[in-house]
């Protein structure tokens, strides 16, 4: 006899898709080069935030795969991208980030001004006559949105709003126009990018990779919906994982294991701090604690977050932003995590680790950006992300045995399978 899940929790997901995740989509060479040249190619992707790109003669160089694109802020303020590819013989012309007055390739020193024009040839009456057009910089569709800028390698794309869909009107009121990163840094991941993006598309898994967690966070029945290209969860803070406690677990346990949480984070544990003082009458769950103690905190911080409701103040609404972007996004800030493909071996990729906070509504500037750290591949990124870096290895080189059957998945896990149903939309040209 099948098993079926109860009605409630059923009528918040999509039902359970019936078929199988070849494993060779994780392994296989053939499909990573697939992907590069039908989906890496034609779809919007996250490049970089404007604060990276400031001020007039900054750029930024964003590479995935093969390519290699530089995004410039030109004088009139406007963002430009361009193909970070030398029209002499090829070379990168600019690497990492910094400020520059025109794009000079190092090896002989063809020049192009801010706008991708050329502007300067050594000795150029050494060539045959061609025009300056035909040796431009090549340009890449940009655009942004809030404070992030998108690159898309298709002149053809369609645009950038239409491209997000419902996600800009959904964020709204989390203002991440308020929000600047904190933290940022990177670190290589034997796992294919889809296997980590897959990661931290359901929550199925924590009560096994993150049970310190299940005191805290409902993981039993979580909310899906699947909007375009891209999709979300709603996870449930303030309440112990009904499947896994079932009785009402320990009130100061349960505050270790927040604080240890958030901690894993980097993040401020004032909140739990205040909460350990506080108890539950009989029948109350810790989110009616957390509820009125967050927006009167927030409000003596001059943060406004009459917009949000009590579930966006307290819950976890994860959005994924295909192909490659995951959020965790709060009240007080998002934890974004961005999965690059290795443009050797699709059993590795590189993990992107941004986290943001909401500043009071009285700061005019928003604080720098802090600079980028590279973590070793193997060291740690955090308690908590060590559990999930560490378990996609594991299935990494499970996937490749011969014997590795096709993900089945639940309904709990159909963000997955979407992003699979997109992505080959993608490939075949849909």
């Amino acid at each position: 006899m099948a098993v079926t899940e109860e009605p409630r929790a059923q009528a918040k997901r999509p039902p359970a898709p019936a078929k199988l995740i070849d494993p060779k989509r994780y392994t296989s060479p053939e499909f990573a080069r697939l992907e590069f040249e039908r989906l890496w190619s034609r779809t919007w992707q996250l490049a970089c935030l404007d604060a990276d790109v400031p001020n007039p003669g900054d750029f930024y160089e964003y590479v995935v795969g093969d390519w290699s694109i530089v995004i410039v802020r030109a004088l009139d303020g406007t963002l430009k991208a361009y193909h970070n590819v030398c029209g002499h013989r090829g070379r990168r012309i600019k690497t990492g980030c910094g400020n520059t007055n025109q794009l000079q390739c190092p090896y002989h020193l063809w020049t192009w001004d801010l706008d991708g024009r050329l502007a300067d040839v050594p000795e150029r009456q050494t060539y045959c006559e061609f025009a300056d057009e035909d040796a431009a910089l090549q340009p890449v569709l940009v655009d942004q949105w809030q404070h992030w800028v998108f690159v898309n390698m298709d002149p053809g794309a369609g645009p950038l709003m239409d491209f997000l869909g419902e996600l800009p009107e959904m964020l709204a009121p989390y203002r991440f126009d308020r929000q600047y990163k904190w933290s940022s840094r990177s670190t290589r991941v034997r796992g294919n990018w889809k296997a980590m993006a897959d990661a931290f598309n359901e929550a199925y898994h924590a009560r096994a990779i993150h049970p310190e967690s299940i005191t805290f966070i409902n993981y039993t029945d979580y909310e899906v919906r699947l909007l375009g290209d891209h999709s979300m969860m709603i996870i449930p803070f303030g309440m112990p994982d009904t499947e896994s406690v079932p009785t009402v677990p320990d009130y100061q346990e349960m505050m270790e294991a927040m604080a240890w949480s958030f901690a894993a984070f980097g993040e401020d544990t004032a909140l739990v701090d205040f909460l350990k003082m506080c108890h539950l009458e009989p029948g109350q769950q810790l989110r009616d604690l957390m509820v009125p103690l967050m927006r009167g905190g927030m409000a003596q911080s001059n943060i406004d977050v009459t917009e949000l409701d009590d579930s966006q103040l307290v819950d976890d609404w994860h959005f994924h932003f295909f192909p490659n972007v995951i959020i965790n996004n709060f009240s007080f800030g998002y934890w974004l995590f961005r999965f690059l493909p290795d443009v050797e071996d699709p059993n590795y990729s590189t993990v992107d680790m941004w986290y943001f906070h909401r500043v009071p509504d009285t700061l005019e500037t928003l604080p720098p950006s802090e600079p980028h750290g590279v973590i070793p591949e193997g060291e740690t990124c955090g308690a908590v992300m060590d559990q999930d870096l560490g378990n996609v290895p594991v299935q990494q080189a499970g996937m490749r045995s011969p014997a590795a059957p096709g993900a089945r998945l639940s309904s709990l896990e159909v963000r997955i399978a979407h992003m699979h149903d997109v992505i080959d939309r993608y490939l075949t040209g849909d």
